[in-house]
């Protein structure tokens, strides 16, 4: 939003995903509503219950936020990384989607379960490996 201000361009401090809420990293990433919804579903769609938002410490940053999910109790760390970058990636394309062309993707959680199969299959095996399990 600070971005599209310095170049003149419109813009909206709401976060457009939850349209409640003032729009930060932090937020967009750890407290929206939204994007809470897409974790909580990943978390069951992964057979991990540790990594929905309800089992979450509350954190102050991005910084703390992204330490405390990478290393997630009994989730495979190098996992986690590939699913951190997946997941936060299509996020932040919904979000630009929302923001720029007023248009949301339909199903985001559908689109990062096929975006997951595409990785395994382009190499990423520990986060192939965590899918085998769902």
């Amino acid at each position: 939003s600070d971005h599209l201000a310095t170049r003149g361009s419109p813009r909206n401090d709401v976060c457009p995903l939850c349209r409640r809420e003032h729009e930060t990293a932090l937020h967009l990433l750890a407290d929206c509503r939204y994007t809470k919804r897409i974790w909580s579903l990943i978390a069951t769609w992964i057979a991990w219950p540790q990594v929905n938002p309800n089992c979450w410490q509350t954190t102050s940053s991005v910084g703390n936020w992204w330490r405390m999910m990478a290393t997630t109790p009994g989730v495979p760390t190098k996992a986690m990384w590939s699913l951190l970058l997946l997941v936060n990636w299509e996020i932040w394309k919904e979000r630009n989607a929302r923001t720029f062309t007023r248009k949301s993707v339909t199903n985001l959680f559908f689109k990062i379960k096929e975006e997951a199969h595409s990785w395994g299959l382009a190499g990423a095996k520990h986060l192939a490996a965590l899918l085998t399990f769902s």
